[in-house]
């Protein structure tokens, strides 16, 4: 009898946790295919990527949409650990996180933090599809000498910002690893009103991000 109480409570947990994930709402599901990999998760990640990017066109250029600017703009503050995520991210970001949790093998936990796992096949998929010939050589060195970190990609991510606008596989990685990675420990609540900002309004060239090499 004890046996089967405790076969019942497990079933009615098991149900509960089920509950507690709804499905998640695709928003971007009429955008073009961001990244043909073979994963059972296509459609997550083009979610994540069309959201992500529509998240830092907001949040950067509120009156002026431009990605290119977005780009670098989110680059420098997110590789210098100032990106103000509570305010960038929004519910749908972290449902699209929660979501993508649920990857099997695509994220380690170290010290309490959901961190990247280089091993998923997702970003040896990216690495064959870089766009830029001396970026993929870059990164895909990082990543079979399992050597891989945004200390040694960030200046040349910064330098060639305007290629993430064209290239939706190396956008993907900045989305993972940048982005995603660091929703955690958000707290909406903390949500910041977006000001008038004028120095970024000055800032918001046009040519931003552009490489001039």
């Amino acid at each position: 009898m004890k046996k089967q109480f405790f076969y019942f409570v497990i079933c009615l947990i098991l149900v509960n946790c089920k509950e507690t994930q709804p499905e998640l709402t695709l928003k971007y599901s009429n955008q073009p295919i961001a990244i043909a990999c073979d994963t059972d998760h296509s459609e997550l990640f083009n979610e994540a990527i069309h959201s992500f990017e529509s998240d830092i066109t907001k949040f950067y250029t509120q009156e002026n949409p431009n990605l290119n600017y977005a780009y670098n703009m989110f680059l420098k503050e997110s590789t210098s650990n100032t990106a103000n995520y509570n305010t960038i991210s929004n519910e749908h970001a972290l449902a699209i996180f929660e979501a993508l949790k649920n990857i099997e093998g695509l994220w380690v936990t170290k010290n309490n933090q959901t961190l990247p796992n280089y091993n998923h096949k997702i970003y040896s998929c990216i690495g064959d599809h870089i766009q830029d010939k001396d970026l993929k050589t870059t990164y895909n060195a990082l990543l079979t000498t399992n050597s891989m970190s945004i200390r040694m990609l960030k200046d040349v991510l910064i330098a060639k910002s305007s290629r993430l606008n064209s290239d939706k596989y190396l956008a993907t990685f900045v989305a993972l690893e940048l982005y995603y990675s660091k929703l955690t420990d958000v707290d909406l609540s903390k949500k910041e009103l977006l000001p008038a900002d004028t120095t970024r309004k000055k800032d918001n060239d046009p040519h931003a991000g552009h490489n001039h090499d």
